[in-house]
């Protein structure tokens, strides 16, 4: 089949890349996120010709595939340069990936809520991170727009903690389109920096929201876009903070060694002290814990309580795109738990509570259940039930799908046959008749 063309080629069209020359420069841009040192390597000519026809007999080398795959989230190298059929490339979508995506678009973001459905919105969550990215690559806007903008973007990333996530969706993505259309008229240097940092928060709050309704690979790309917008901004805090909020995703399904993966390429460089680099420390320390590395879980809850001491006063600060204290503490218990540390774990679950702003709506939740975790562990299994009853049914708590996932973990500790097992289940049974809710990820570890 002298014709056929790779799913790569139809992708590249889409976003208006048909010369190797535009491709180099895309793949050079994508290089520099995942290694610094793959910058220059894109396929020769010959070789992106071959990729584009299907006349690949063996996969490319790794470094090649591993740009693919970040170029193109949610395809694999090998599906990049096989034959294109949209019924594969598009699933459920029939003979064309435009005729029944969008139904299958709603069902993936369906739990999102009646937010979501409003006009064109699902549209925009599914094709945001594209749209953001084509215009990044395109091209004066008044100072008073322009801080109007940023306020609205820190705003957003503080209120995200303090109501339910889903509910700052659409106001995001409005804000999120100004700032695409402003990025699409090419502004001058300065500006562009800023607006593409706007973006970066944005996008961010994006995956905030994604990551709390469980839709995971969506809320991947919004962090891989934002990443992408705090590099065209030249942002390395907010890239580190984009990072820290996609190590969300590994963490919460139960991948510690993911976690690890994600995040210790970036520790490794040895990064200056800062919130984010503090957040992704105590990323590290939880993964560590949950591996029954103590030694290492030690010495990276250390290295993010370092980092946070040596950060800039005014960068500690709370909402998103930050890291306090109390949430250190948070990690801390979470992994003083796993370790079986029952009285460390109640002390610093104890340091994140009084610290903590509980009208929060997820962490203090969390925190009660590191409590919970503890006193079990203790044999207060009674009291335990208390604290954990009380985490999921305060008025201030969300039930995102961290707060489920570790509502599921705590029933796994109480003895299988006691009442209290028992009334769990039953608490937990209350709590997912109603369709709102999030599913909980299944734990592929076992907490003892």
């Amino acid at each position: 089949m002298t014709n056929q063309r790779s799913l790569l080629k139809v992708l590249l069209a889409r976003r208006h890349l048909t010369t190797r020359a535009a491709f180099a420069a895309e793949y050079d841009k994508v290089a520099r996120q995942v290694d610094r040192t793959l910058i220059g390597t894109a396929p020769s000519r010959e070789q992106f010709t071959r990729w584009l026809a299907c006349k690949v007999k063996t996969l490319p080398r790794a470094d090649h595939c591993r740009v693919l795959e970040r170029m193109f989230p949610g395809h694999s190298a090998q599906e990049l340069l096989s034959p294109y059929d949209p019924v594969v490339a598009f699933p459920d979508t029939g003979d064309s990936p435009h005729g029944e995506e969008k139904s299958t678009n709603r069902r993936e973001i369906f739990r999102l809520g009646a937010t979501a459905m409003a006009v064109g919105l699902v549209e925009n969550v599914w094709n945001g991170p594209d749209l953001l990215e084509q215009a990044l690559d395109l091209g004066s806007v008044s100072e008073g727009r322009l801080v109007l903008l940023e306020q609205e973007a820190e705003r957003l990333g503080q209120r995200v903690v303090k109501v339910p996530p889903a509910s700052l969706l659409q106001e995001t993505l409005l804000s999120l389109s100004s700032v695409r259309e402003l990025l699409g008229q090419r502004q001058p240097a300065h500006v562009q920096q800023r607006l593409a940092r706007v973006g970066a928060q944005l996008a961010t709050v994006v995956g905030e929201i994604l990551f709390n309704s469980n839709q995971f690979p969506l809320a991947r790309r919004w962090y891989l876009a934002a990443a992408r917008a705090a590099l065209e901004a030249g942002d390395g805090y907010l890239s580190d903070i984009a990072l820290a909020g996609a190590a969300y995703l590994p963490t919460y399904a139960g991948e510690p060694r993911e976690v690890l993966a994600h995040v210790l390429p970036r520790l490794e460089q040895n990064p200056s002290p800062s919130p984010a680099v503090a957040w992704l420390w105590g990323f590290a320390a939880k993964a560590h814990a949950a591996l029954g590395h103590r030694d290492a879980f030690e010495r990276a809850i250390d290295a993010s309580r370092t980092a946070l001491e040596r950060s800039p006063a005014d960068s500690v600060r709370p909402g998103i795109f930050s890291f306090l204290p109390e949430k250190l503490s948070f990690y801390e218990a979470r992994g003083r738990v796993d370790l079986r540390d029952a009285p460390g774990a109640a002390d610093a679950a104890a340091r994140a509570l009084a610290a903590y702003d509980l009208t929060d709506t997820t962490e203090p939740a969390l925190v009660r259940f590191e409590h919970a975790s503890a006193l079990v562990q203790t044999g207060e299994t009674e009291e335990a039930c208390r604290i954990a009853l009380g985490a999921v049914t305060d008025r201030h708590t969300f039930l995102s799908v961290s707060v489920m996932t570790r509502a599921h973990e705590f029933g796994t500790l109480l003895p299988p046959q006691s009442p209290e097992a028992h009334q769990w289940r039953d608490v937990l049974t209350g709590f997912e008749s109603s369709e709102t809710l999030p599913t909980p990820l299944p734990a592929s570890r076992t907490h003892l």
